[in-house]
């Protein structure tokens, strides 16, 4: 939600690339998926375990797209994994652009990998 609402280049090269729209089919999935969760965990369990493998796999290989917005996939990864910002560019300089903190898309991955860990442990019961 964080990056959704703050990274300004998400939103900024939408148009070109979709990645926002992208972020929020995600986040929609995912709050179907914690909903399913409190109704039916173990089918959730199961789920939720499948879909975060998928968007973990989604997650590392985004910096790839980086030549949809003009930038090296190398630049894109930095950018992502909050290690430095994009140049600025068409009058658009980065602090407003850059997600608000620079370790949520790392979270964002960190968050996928313990998901996967903790379902394999909830299904295993």
């Amino acid at each position: 939600m964080l990056i959704l609402i703050f990274d300004g280049l998400l939103w900024f090269d939408n148009p070109k690339n979709g990645h926002a729209y992208a972020l929020i089919a995600f986040t929609i999935i995912q709050l179907a998926l914690l909903y399913g969760l409190f109704r039916s965990p173990h089918r959730a369990t199961k789920a939720i375990n499948y879909w975060s493998a998928i968007y973990l796999v989604l997650l590392l290989l985004n910096p790839l797209t980086g030549p949809f917005i003009g930038v090296s996939p190398a630049q894109f990864a930095s950018y992502l994994f909050g290690i430095t910002p994009i140049p600025s560019f068409n009058g658009v300089s980065c602090p407003f652009l850059c997600p608000p903190f620079a370790i949520s898309y790392d979270l964002l991955i960190a968050c996928q990998i313990a998901i996967l860990v903790l379902g394999r442990r909830g299904l295993k019961r």
